[in-house]
């Protein structure tokens, strides 16, 4: 291969791998803009819950309530977690200057290339843990708004 065609194709590789590190950056911010709308809406079911527990009138109903409320508390911990502030990999670039200053632009962009792979896949990771902690904020909201449904026409029919 010419090197021509060498730099053509080191150029489509980072070009490549910087997308895909994009990429994986934005699916950091909107998974923590998920994370933290299940938890505000865990945080306000939680309050109305526990305000319209106080309507019932058979009092030995009520602890009942305490089951979805306990569910909704793990949901809004859990989507705490997944929003809890994790290392995201990035590229320092007073070191690339430093470390580059003065290799060819094929090495440059071979070894950087190599690096921000490693650097979206460790991200890639940790977005996945955080998909893991959402998910698990999620099944807790539906369980606790459904169990609050069904022991509200519980203590109504009886």
């Amino acid at each position: 291969m010419s090197s021509e065609e060498d730099r053509k194709r080191n150029d489509l590789i980072y070009k490549i791998i910087v997308d895909r590190y994009d990429l994986e950056w934005k699916r950091t911010n909107d998974l923590d803009t998920k994370a933290s709308n299940v938890t505000g809406i865990a945080g306000i079911l939680t309050a109305l819950m526990a305000g319209i527990s106080g309507f019932f009138q058979q009092a030995h109903y009520k602890w009942l309530f305490l089951i979805p409320l306990t569910f909704l508390i793990f949901s809004a911990i859990s989507g705490l977690w997944a929003y809890w502030i994790s290392s995201f990999d990035a590229i320092n670039p007073n070191v690339l200057i430093e470390e580059y200053k003065e290799t060819a632009e094929t090495k440059i962009l071979e070894d950087v290339s190599a690096t921000m792979s490693k650097h979206t896949m460790h991200n890639f990771l940790v977005n996945q843990r955080k998909v893991r902690r959402i998910y698990g904020a999620f099944i807790f909201l539906v369980l606790a708004i459904g169990l609050f449904f069904a022991f509200a026409i519980m203590n109504s029919v009886m």
